[in-house]
């Protein structure tokens, strides 16, 4: 056989910006090989007339981080054409956490992204501190490509306990944030993300504890982030 894979007449639209046109794709060893009116043979092959054929679609704004423990495929998203997703968005995140601060991340899950809790208690399997050690609990058991944030409710709240959701915070205590971010940028995070949103409110009726923090702090966060000349800092308002 020519080929592992050959989608044959289907209407690609590729990305590029210019107009979809109508063409085999074919597939070898995981890359493109070819693409066109294809001659060879493959070990499968898909009528795809009458269907759309592109690259897989980029979800920037999830919140899959506990969902990838009890469905690595992230079942909704390929269902749409999506096959990556960015997780840790406006400021929530799973990781960098303490022992015994589960239930203070759980709690703006539940109440911000309105997930039921018995299906967070039960799914996400703790046993991680830093955001690399996040990261390397889901390696190796995706379906869909992961990327993610390190999120500021999750670092205030592993600096500062309790405190993270009554004030802001001092000198020392950012300075021992932005070693969370630095970490966190150096396992793979593509970025951080902070939230001001007022409606934004914990199970307990707290406000999210990135709501507590001054300029300062989320600019001296953020400037981590430039300093790995990567990634992004996101905010939700």
């Amino acid at each position: 056989m020519d080929y592992d894979l050959l989608l044959r007449g289907g209407r690609v639209v590729d990305g590029s910006g210019q107009p979809s046109y109508l063409a085999d794709v074919a597939v070898k060893d995981g890359k493109i090989v070819e693409l066109g009116r294809v001659r060879g043979s493959a070990e499968k092959t898909i009528d795809a007339q009458g269907l759309i054929v592109s690259p897989g679609f980029i979800d920037h704004h999830t919140h899959m981080d506990a969902q990838v423990f009890w469905d690595p495929h992230a079942t909704s998203e390929p269902q749409h054409g999506i096959t990556s997703v960015v997780t840790g968005n406006c400021g929530l995140a799973l990781a960098p956490v303490k022992r015994g601060d589960e239930d203070a991340i759980l709690k703006n899950f539940v109440r911000v992204e309105a997930m039921p809790r018995h299906a967070l208690e039960q799914g996400v399997p703790w046993g991680w501190h830093s955001y690399g050690d996040y990261l390397n609990r889901i390696e190796g058991r995706l379906g869909i490509n992961v990327g993610g944030l390190v999120g500021h409710i999750a670092v205030r709240q592993y600096v500062m306990g309790d405190a993270a959701v009554e004030r802001e915070a001092n000198d020392e205590e950012i300075a021992e944030m932005e070693g969370l971010v630095r970490q966190g940028m150096a396992a793979g995070a593509f970025g951080f993300s902070t939230n001001s949103n007022q409606t934004h409110y914990r199970e307990d009726g707290k406000p999210v504890a990135s709501r507590f923090s001054n300029l300062t702090e989320i600019a001296r966060l953020a400037r981590v982030v430039g300093e790995s000349q990567r990634g992004l800092v996101q905010f939700t308002h």
